[in-house]
């Protein structure tokens, strides 16, 4: 979860996705260990045998100097949260090298053209570990605006300290869905933008509020950007939706929600659809992908590069379930994505939203869309001769 500003990308499997809590160096999900430095606070372990670090008294900062009263934007944070969590330290270092990403990495980010997300450098910037270091680069901007990341951090603090989060250290690609992935990091980061908008309000009235400024970056940006800004912006809007005040934002993480579905429509608590998919590979070779549900979210940032917004959001609206099946010949991966959904209308309007892929300039793949029936919809994405060669069939049978 990037700090106060969503530029900060943590690794997590084999995707990198913005995020202003990253795996501590030493913590058993870290992927990246020496991307940050050792706490340099004593350390303990505990009986699980996880190992974690002694909390200083009030706000300790190192490394260079902060435009912010650190220890007064903390107790403003514990007060606004109604919670007395132990201290943090806050580390000034330059995050430029967590500001990039190879979504060329992920299969279905690379057949259908998610291009990285942008770098700013003059962003400030800022990350918390999960043992509730703070790390911030003000990057010269004013003091709001770097009040506003530090603040936005020390929400990450408490999501750590207080152990709001269950599934913190649980998010990579390796254990869940990017669909979850994206939908479990939304409730984190709306999270914190949602109590720094609190925040602001009262303590820093003149300034841009943080879920304004994360809204233009995903109106403005490209299908990279959006997926960083997203978490940030929809994450806001169904924390906003679902308690009343800063205090309450523990209760967002009980029974929270496993799609962004889920998020994009705050009180809808419907399970995916059912949805099996056999893959019978004969001429490609069937990669297992990590991906596996790409869900509502992406599928909206994905077919609004080709069409626009109103049409990419009710083109994805009405989603109930997809699969990705990854083929890989001579180095290059093709997808078959099977969706399904709730309504045949719901599937119409998405097969003519999907039917507009690769029309764009500079389209990476080629595309073809199959109705399988009423609520079934597959895309076909790679090459043109694996286009000429897969298929799918009956109730869902994949080949290739």
């Amino acid at each position: 979860m990037n700090g106060g500003w969503p530029r900060v990308l943590a690794v997590c499997g084999l995707l990198v996705l913005a995020g202003c809590v990253a795996p501590a160096a030493d913590h058993p999900a870290a992927s990246n260990p020496g991307d940050i430095d050792q706490p340099t606070t004593p350390a303990t372990t505990t009986a699980a045998g996880d190992t974690t670090t002694d909390a200083p008294e009030g706000v300790v900062v190192e490394g260079g100097s902060v435009d912010v009263d650190v220890n007064r934007t903390y107790e403003r944070v514990q007060r606004l949260l109604g919670a007395d969590f132990p201290g943090t330290r806050v580390v000034v270092r330059n995050l430029t090298q967590y500001k990039s990403a190879d979504y060329g990495n992920v299969p279905f980010f690379r057949v259908f053209g998610i291009e990285n997300p942008a770098l700013d450098e003059s962003e400030p910037t800022g990350l918390t570990t999960l043992d509730a270091s703070v790390y911030v680069s003000p990057a010269g901007a004013d003091s709001s605006r770097v009040e506003q990341v530090v603040a936005h951090e020390f929400v990450h603090v408490a999501q750590v300290r207080e152990e709001m989060v269950p599934w913190f250290g649980g998010l990579s690609l390796e254990r869940v869905t990017l669909d979850e992935q994206l939908a479990r990091r939304s409730l984190v980061e709306g999270g914190a933008v949602y109590v720094t908008d609190a925040y602001s309000e009262e303590f820093l009235p003149e300034a841009e509020s943080q879920s304004a400024y994360v809204e233009a970056g995903y109106e403005n940006g490209s299908s990279g950007d959006r997926v960083v800004w997203s978490q940030y912006h929809f994450g806001a809007q169904y924390v906003n939706a679902t308690v009343d005040d800063p205090t309450d934002l523990p209760a967002v993480y009980e029974d929270a929600p496993e799609t962004t579905e889920n998020v994009l429509h705050p009180g809808k608590t419907d399970d995916p659809a059912a949805l099996d998919v056999d893959v019978s590979a004969e001429e490609y070779t069937r990669v297992d992908s990590l991906t596996v549900r790409v869900g509502e979210l992406l599928t909206r940032i994905t077919l609004r590069d080709v069409t626009n917004k109103s049409v990419a959001a009710n083109a994805s609206e009405g989603w109930a379930n997809d699969r990705v099946v990854v083929f890989r010949e001579s180095g290059a991966w093709d997808i078959a994505w099977v969706t399904r959904w709730d309504t045949p209308a719901d599937a119409d309007e998405f097969a003519a939203a999907a039917r507009e892929l690769g029309t764009e300039a500079g389209a990476v793949s080629e595309f073809r869309v199959d109705r399988l029936d009423d609520e079934t919809v597959v895309v076909f994405a790679g090459s043109d001769d694996f286009l000429g060669t897969a298929a799918a069939s009956g109730n869902v049978t994949v080949t290739a």
